[in-house]
């Protein structure tokens, strides 16, 4: 007779094509042992297509903007669906359904963890019920214990990770060029994920790349994304005629990867960028602001270069060196590269989540 496999149901408001935390579900579902089976649950987003392919159908719930209503009917909905599922674990991985799962575990006696992935501060009473936290660096770490304190024991911290076997390019960088009708020999600065002045200072990478275009006529500026501030972007491109293109989120991201010659992360807060070991494993020079899980992976001026955070001057200077210096460029991304394949891949951070599965499942 087969093991029975432990069933996981994974919560997340929106599975997204450029959202870090979809991509993470995505890579622990795909790179997950036959010992486990999984299922999703959110509320929308546009990246399905990734999950099925791996024959997965999310369950999807109507949002209700955080309704009291809203949060009765996902309660009742999830528990009849991890009864027809004999789920055994609940794997949140936004606060909203931390509560839920914790609700239903009292019910159901599943076992729940939640993944912590951004720093927010209200809701204390409500907030990071489940019996594990997973943290995504040890930043969001002290966040957990500075702001809700959270006995440290029940924080485990597992890095974000990346499949190198999925940055293989299908596209040749000349066909995206013209695809693209990026003007030739242009020196390519790259942003990709959400588009957000508040955290993801992407205003502060447009000031710089306006600034250096005044002075600098070979660079181009490609911003690949969706999000709040995305209007704004592309009013500002249009009324200072920069040479950059705003594209919406892709699912094949790593073509697109290989046509930069520099990838910028402009970050006020930032608990640990998928896209930083992306660019890695790519062997693309990195720029980040001098903050959070950026400053946990990045060693200032060896695999790659840190700015002050909000100060678009700053930034300038450390394009500035990458640009003028190709060797010192190339020496950053070896490094970079080296690290992401030494700690930051499926293959050393998936066994961390299974282990943690395990764990829970084996303390009924």
């Amino acid at each position: 007779m087969s093991e029975k496999k432990i069933n996981i149901l994974h919560l997340q408001n929106h599975l997204n094509i450029s959202c870090g935390i979809s991509k993470t579900i995505y890579l622990i579902v795909k790179n997950s042992s036959p010992k486990f089976n999984h299922q999703i649950a959110c509320f929308d987003g546009d990246g399905f297509s990734r999950f099925d392919m791996l024959n997965i159908k999310p369950l999807v719930l109507k949002d209700f903007n955080n309704s009291l209503f809203g949060f009765v009917i996902h309660f009742i909905k999830l528990y009849s669906f991890c009864r027809q599922q004999q789920i055994d674990i609940i794997h949140s991985h936004q606060r909203y359904f931390d509560l839920l799962a914790f609700l239903l575990s009292r019910i159901l006696k599943v076992k729940i963890v939640t993944s912590v992935q951004s720093k927010v501060y209200n809701y204390k009473f409500l907030s990071y019920k489940s019996e594990i936290l997973i943290a995504c660096s040890n930043s969001i770490k002290e966040h957990l214990i500075n702001n809700y304190k959270i006995d440290e024991r029940r924080i485990t911290v597992i890095h974000n990770a990346v499949d190198p076997k999925e940055f293989v390019p299908t596209k040749t960088k000349a066909a995206l060029v013209k695809e693209l009708d990026i003007p030739d020999n242009k020196f390519i600065i790259g942003y990709f994920g959400r588009l957000d002045f508040k955290e993801k200072g992407i205003n502060i990478l447009l000031e710089a790349f306006l600034n250096l275009s005044k002075v600098n006529k070979d660079l181009f500026l490609l911003l690949i994304g969706n999000g709040v501030d995305e209007i704004k972007i592309k009013e500002t491109i249009s009324q200072y005629k920069l040479n950059a293109k705003v594209m919406n989120s892709r699912e094949d991201i790593y073509n697109y990867y290989q046509l930069l010659d520099m990838f910028v992360l402009p970050s006020r807060i930032e608990p640990f960028g998928i896209v930083m070991i992306e660019a890695g494993i790519m062997k693309i020079p990195f720029v980040g602001s001098s903050v959070d899980g950026i400053v946990e992976l990045i060693e200032n001026e060896k695999d790659g270069l840190l700015f002050e955070s909000g100060n678009s001057d700053d930034l300038v200077s450390k394009i500035l060196k990458i640009y003028y210096d190709k060797k010192y460029a190339y020496q950053l991304v070896e490094n970079l590269y080296s690290k992401v394949l030494r700690g930051y891949t499926v293959q050393d951070i998936i066994p961390k989540f299974e282990k943690l599965y395990l764990s829970l499942h084996h303390a009924k």
